[in-house]
């Protein structure tokens, strides 16, 4: 399994383009503290892109697109959370500091490219493609975050709702979302109106990841589970494209995004 390792004097982040191009840690060196989370249950495989997604997430920071839950488009039906997540990337470019991978063949035949640079102490990630297709689409960030002791979640939420209210168990007990306890069991899923386009998580030894995203990604949500789901302590952030995970939701809302266009986003961050 081909890794690519990026490193300076402050962390080490290292991407598995045959898995979905995605980062599979990001460690930084003043608290030897990992903020990728993975599934360690499972091995690091490439599966079938037809492969139910959940009983086969791996964890790592990945994306999704063209969906989300299965959908169908004039190209053919969508895959499970997209085709993104279990494609092999290709690398174009490559240095000590810099990488830029490349989509190879895609069902809906977009042509992707995403460039990481490490800096000082964090990370950016920038965003480029061609989708040639007419149908509206989702694109959404998938940063799987281990939830410790104590992990905090902090943001300027002017508004949240929870994705299904049949899901999840936080929202049916008014309890607090954004303060999380590794193996309490608790778990929901929730669209969030987050107005500066900005995120902390902090945990109980006061290790802080700030994310910052931007381009066409104007929603943020966040799925998280404290041992409640499938066992799993992890949260994860979701900038989107879309106001909502079903495309005839979004569409009704008047706030999604249709092909064929070219479409670009970034995400950045920083640690202490």
């Amino acid at each position: 399994m081909k890794q690519i390792i990026l490193e300076n004097k402050n962390l080490t982040i290292s991407i598995l383009p045959e898995l979905g191009g995605r980062i599979d840690s990001i460690i930084s060196k003043k608290s030897s503290k990992d903020w990728v989370w993975k599934n360690n249950s499972l091995k690091k495989l490439r599966v079938s892109k037809y492969s139910e997604y959940d009983s086969n997430w791996q964890g790592g920071w990945e994306e999704l697109f063209p969906n989300d839950a299965v959908e169908s488009f004039s190209f053919g039906e969508g895959l499970d959370h997209g085709e993104l997540w279990s494609t092999k990337w290709k690398v174009v470019e490559q240095n000590d500091i810099e990488v830029q991978l490349s989509t190879i063949s895609l069902d809906s035949g977009t042509t992707f490219f995403k460039t990481f640079q490490i800096k000082d102490n964090g990370i950016k990630v920038l965003y480029n493609a061609s989708i040639k297709f007419d149908d509206y689409f989702l694109f959404k960030l998938h940063l799987a975050i281990p939830v410790t002791k104590e992990t905090k979640v902090v943001c300027q939420s002017k508004n949240i709702e929870p994705v299904d209210s049949s899901f999840g168990n936080i929202f049916s007990q008014g309890l607090d979302f954004f303060s999380l306890k590794n193996n309490s069991k608790l778990f929901d899923f929730a669209y969030i109106e987050n107005v500066n386009q900005l995120v902390e998580v902090i945990d109980e030894d006061k290790n802080s990841l700030i994310l910052r995203y931007g381009g066409q990604l104007d929603y943020f949500w966040i799925f998280q589970t404290q041992g409640g789901w499938r066992d799993h302590n992890v949260v994860v952030l979701e900038p989107a494209s879309n106001s909502k995970k079903m495309l005839k939701d979004a569409i009704k809302d008047g706030k999604a995004l249709k092909g064929p266009m070219e479409f670009s986003c970034f995400y950045e961050i920083e640690l202490n």
